[in-house]
């Protein structure tokens, strides 16, 4: 037998769960033991011994985006902050390996939390891609772990339990893809700021004497500007966030802030009123009586109407702004095409939130015919 024991911050994430009325997120109290696996020779194929350890694929989330003209520089005044993953690990007990002398020494000893709070600076450096942050973080916990399934556990926990729990929006659709980025999204938008593109060294320079100014002022001169910048910018041209990355790790002791990672609510079940109407709702959607043909009836009468006039107007400016894109992409000016994206984006958005509003509004007034078509419009839009 194979037991795990979690720490009392631990959460069991159960991505279909939202989709029966359960919440995604469970806790599963302090030293709880869990049945993991009841043949070893699985877990030392996936964790260590025989299979190389756990390596999922890395993450390739978009990169932090200027309008055309500017570029991405790292802010002044931002504060690399981590949880680590002191507490997160999993712990093994294997059976076979027992002592009763000392019954706690097979336990995990190891830490990846070195490798975590690095993990964490790297997706707040403005600049970096996931990639480099996931391979980072696997080359640091392959070295530390060394093959110790204990660590390697801990090293697989820590990606799903280092993101605050108060930043995951219950009532939106569970999206693996969407989660995997949406720490590292938050990293750069907290961390980037735009600037034109002729002011760009000169940011670089401001950042870098900031940071020396707090952390190494040795590398200022009297007048407080940095010594021998020539030779900076003869080794780092094109390379700046790799700079930064590697002077805030070899500064974290001082430059990254340690928090303490709050505790995850207790789940609470929704209100009546609100449970009872989503219920309605849903019981609306799944039935395939003359309800539901009815819906469908409708929706489709509405899209060969054009949907009311707000709709009319937002269909009419998506085309010309696709057409406007396509032809910017021909014409090879990708700048402009990347402007017209951003603005059909906007566009988009602005069209969801209003439907969702409409949406809520049919469903309280238990309009579930209106309810369903509008729903339609909204996968339509890549919106669920």
């Amino acid at each position: 037998f194979w037991f795990c024991w979690l720490p009392e911050s631990a959460m069991l994430l159960l991505p279909g769960a939202s989709a029966v009325g359960m919440p995604r997120r469970w806790p599963i109290g302090a030293l709880s033991i869990f049945v993991a696996l009841l043949h070893p020779t699985p877990t030392r194929s996936q964790f260590g011994g025989g299979g190389g350890g756990y390596n999922p694929p890395a993450p390739i989330c978009p990169a932090f985006k200027c309008p055309s003209g500017e570029k991405a520089v790292g802010k002044v005044d931002h504060k690399i902050w981590s949880y680590g993953c002191k507490d997160s690990g999993m712990n093994v007990f294997n059976a076979g390996s027992f002592d009763p002398n000392n019954p706690m020494g097979g336990m995990q000893q190891k830490s990846v939390d070195k490798c975590c709070v690095e993990r964490d600076l790297c997706k707040q450096t403005c600049g970096m891609t996931s990639k480099m942050c996931h391979d980072n973080f696997q080359k640091c916990s392959t070295k530390i772990c060394k093959g110790d399934q204990n660590c390697q556990l801990q090293a697989m926990m820590s990606e799903m339990m280092s993101e605050p729990y108060d930043d995951v929006d219950k009532d939106k659709k569970y999206d693996p893809e969407a989660t995997k980025c949406r720490v590292f999204n938050k990293g750069q938008a907290d961390s980037c700021m735009c600037v034109p593109k002729d002011d760009f060294k000169g940011s670089v320079e401001s950042k870098l004497k900031s940071f020396y100014s707090k952390f190494n002022s040795e590398k200022l001169d009297s007048s407080g500007e940095i010594k021998d910048v020539d030779e900076v910018w003869k080794k780092w041209k094109g390379k700046e966030a790799d700079m930064f990355l590697a002077l805030a790790t070899k500064y974290k002791a001082k430059a990254v802030e340690i928090r303490q990672k709050p505790k995850p609510p207790p789940y609470e079940p929704p209100p009546k009123g609100k449970a009872k109407a989503k219920a309605k709702e849903e019981a609306a959607e799944e039935d395939g009586s003359s309800e539901a043909e009815e819906a469908s009836s409708a929706g489709a009468e509405a899209k060969d109407q054009g949907g009311d006039s707000e709709e009319k107007a937002f269909e009419k400016r998506r085309a010309e702004l696709e057409k406007k894109k396509k032809q910017a992409k021909q014409d090879e000016d990708y700048d402009k095409a990347g402007d017209f994206k951003e603005e059909l984006d906007a566009l988009t958005k602005s069209e969801v939130e209003r439907l969702k509003k409409l949406k809520s509004t049919a469903v309280e007034e238990e309009k579930y015919v209106e309810a369903k078509r509008i729903k339609q419009r909204l996968n339509a839009l890549g919106e669920l």
